[in-house]
């Protein structure tokens, strides 16, 4: 009876040290997903309506492919999910005209830049960062942090 207690003690531990392993397995993997950031959004117009973006509200943000979209409204999705490939080729178009961020620190933090971090484009300039809370910070006041831009 004591050799069967032991055992089934046993395979309880096994078993609870089998789900922290995967446990933390799981978690590793999906924080390394989330330092993967989407391309930044190159437009300052809706890709679907041409309007204005923030003309009609907060615009509509999601990822696609990859790729950041921002759109004037909600009600713009239904058409951009009828035809990605016209407009995800629109925002490739624009970003080929984007200047290239031109330092190697956080233009918020002066920290070196991770080799593949968050970016935000604002009037035709991409910005770099060194972690989401400098892009949120500079994407709150993006004119004001822009002009501490080195001009070439």
């Amino acid at each position: 009876m004591a050799v069967m207690k032991t055992k089934c003690c046993l395979w309880i531990a096994v078993c609870a040290a089998a789900c922290v392993a995967l446990t933390l397995t799981t978690s590793a993997l999906a924080a390394e997903k989330k330092t993967q950031y989407a391309k930044p959004y190159p437009l300052e117009e809706c890709v679907v309506s041409g309007e204005k973006l923030g003309s009609m509200g907060e615009p509509f943000v999601f990822e696609h492919e990859g790729q950041q979209v921002k759109l004037c409204c909600k009600g713009c999705k239904k058409d951009f999910d009828a035809n990605p490939k016209q407009f995800t080729a629109k925002i490739q178009e624009a970003a080929k005209k984007v200047k290239k961020y031109p330092a190697k620190t956080c233009i918020m933090s002066g920290e070196p830049l991770p080799a593949d971090g968050p970016a935000s484009i604002y009037k035709g300039q991409e910005f770099k960062f060194c972690c989401t809370d400098c892009q949120k910070k500079f994407d709150k006041e993006p004119a004001r942090y822009a002009a501490k831009l080195p001009k070439n």
